[in-house]
């Protein structure tokens, strides 16, 4: 991602946290506010900081995944009809990942991961995600699929598709979710 893509998206999650935190407190409307204004200013103040600089590193690749679920959430909160997704698609989504994870550390001997580099396969996944979208009516994972492939095709960040589109982050978070709703 270029200084300004990672920038953003550092703004957009400290914001995030910001008004999750605030949320405790305030308003949404109100904790929205602090967040946005929070964020960008502590991206803008200490923008060549170590701390900053460390947190980019820490996040990298941060894609579009991550803002977009940031930017979810505040929009859920603010009332905005946002789709989610239901218990069957995060137990679906974590058995995925957990393989998807483990064939990119070679513990399984296919490597799924390679096809992000490739046109046709990326393509394809887009195509697919967004059919998904299409049958479902969740435009948010149609979004960000596309989102990530422009990213891609313009060379913001990794080279490969799925470092746009996926985080290590996410499986923790829907691990919670899932045992959240679970309980």
């Amino acid at each position: 991602m270029t200084g300004l893509g990672a920038s953003a998206a550092l703004a957009v999650l400290i914001g995030w946290a910001v008004f999750a935190l605030a949320g405790w407190v305030a308003a949404p409307v109100l904790a929205a506010g602090l967040g946005a204004v929070a964020g960008a200013g502590l991206v803008v103040a200490f923008r060549d900081s170590l701390a900053l600089g460390g947190a980019v590193a820490l996040l990298a690749p941060m894609g579009v995944m991550l803002p977009a679920m940031a930017l979810r959430h505040v929009a859920v909160r603010l009332g905005l009809p946002v789709p989610g997704f239901a218990t069957w698609e995060l137990a679906a989504f974590l058995v995925l990942y957990s393989g998807f994870l483990a064939a990119a550390f070679g513990v399984v001997p296919v490597d799924v991961y390679r096809l992000g580099y490739a046109p046709l396969p990326v393509a394809a996944m887009v195509l697919g995600l967004c059919g998904y979208g299409l049958v479902t009516g969740n435009w948010f994972l149609a979004l960000v699929a596309v989102l990530g492939q422009g990213a891609w095709v313009m060379g913001w960040g990794s080279s490969n598709w799925f470092d746009h589109v996926l985080h290590a982050a996410l499986w923790p978070v829907a691990a919670v979710v899932l045992v959240a709703r679970l309980i």
